[in-house]
C-alpha cells in the first residue's frame, strides 16, 4: 500500500568554516530568541554550529490524504518536502516511503544540458525506475504536451528557461506518480501553456493517491487540504 511514515525525523544543516566564523558574535540568547523566520540556531560555546531545519517530525500519510504545508520563510516547508522525496537524508530518525514519488519542486534534478530533449526524457525515466520500453511509450505524450517539436532533437542548453520547464513538467506529469510532492502550485510557460499545466495538475491532484503541497497561500491550503501542517521554526504542528 502507498504510504509515508516519518519517525522522529530531524534535519540539521551544519555550519562549518566561514559560516561558523561569520556567526562567532552570536550570543547564547540568540538561539532562544523568538523570530518569525528561519530554523533554530544551534549553539555550542556561544558559536553557531548548525541550523535545526526540521525538529522531530512524526507523520503518517495514507492513500486519499491531501496534505497542505504552510508557514513563514525558513520554517521548514521545503526541507520537509525534500526529506519525504528522498533528496535530503534525515540527520536523525527514519523515513519510510512506499510508492512511486514525483517531486515537482526538483524538476532540474538529473538534467543533462548537453543531451537532447529526447535523451533527457530517457534519463529522467530511468532515474524514476522506468524500463526503456515504458519510456518509449511515454515519449509521444510528452512530446505532444510540451509542444517543443524539433527542439526535442536539440541539446537542452539551446532551450530558453521557459522551454526547459515545458519539457521537465511534461516529463514529470507523465510519470503517473503514486505520491505527488509540490512546492507551491506549479505555474510555467506562457498563458496558453499555463492553462494546460493547470488542467493537468487538477487531474493529477484528483487521481494521485497521496498529494502533499507546501505553499505560502494559507487560504488555498485551507480550501484544498484534508489535513494541514503548520511549520514553525522546523516544528511541524499537524492540524486536522
Amino acid at each position: 500500500m502507498v504510504s509515508i511514515t516519518a519517525r522522529n525525523v530531524s534535519v540539521v544543516f551544519p555550519m562549518v568554516g566561514s559560516d561558523s566564523r561569520h556567526g562567532s558574535k552570536l550570543k547564547k540568547k540568540t538561539g532562544r530568541a523568538a523570530t518569525s523566520v528561519g530554523g533554530k540556531i544551534i549553539l555550542e560555546d556561544d558559536h553557531p554550529v548548525g541550523i535545526l531545519a526540521l525538529d522531530h517530525l512524526n507523520l503518517n500519510v495514507r492513500p486519499g490524504d491531501r496534505i497542505g504545508i504552510f508557514g513563514p520563510n525558513g520554517s521548514g516547508k521545503s526541507t520537509l518536502l525534500r526529506v519525504l522525496g528522498g533528496i535530503y537524508p534525515p540527520t536523525a530518525g527514519e523515513v519510510e516511503v512506499t510508492g512511486k514519488v514525483s517531486a515537482m519542486f526538483s524538476l532540474n534534478l538529473g538534467v543533462n544540458v548537453e543531451a537532447t530533449g529526447l535523451e533527457n526524457i530517457e534519463l529522467k525515466g530511468l532515474m524514476h525506475g522506468l524500463k526503456r520500453r515504458e519510456i518509449v511509450e511515454l515519449i509521444p505524450e510528452i512530446a505532444d504536451f510540451s509542444e517543443l517539436g524539433d527542439y526535442l532533437h536539440l541539446p537542452v542548453k539551446t532551450y530558453s528557461s521557459g522551454m526547459r520547464m515545458r519539457l521537465l513538467f511534461s516529463i514529470a506529469s507523465a510519470l503517473n506518480p503514486e505520491i505527488l510532492l509540490l512546492d507551491e502550485w506549479v505555474s510555467t510557460g506562457d498563458k496558453n501553456f499555463r492553462e494546460k499545466v493547470d488542467e493537468r495538475l487538477e487531474k493529477m491532484l484528483d487521481n494521485t493517491p497521496i498529494v502533499i503541497i507546501a505553499s505560502h497561500n494559507e487560504k488555498r491550503i485551507e480550501n484544498w487540504a484534508s489535513r494541514r501542517i503548520r511549520m514553525d521554526r522546523g516544528k511541524a504542528h499537524i492540524e486536522s
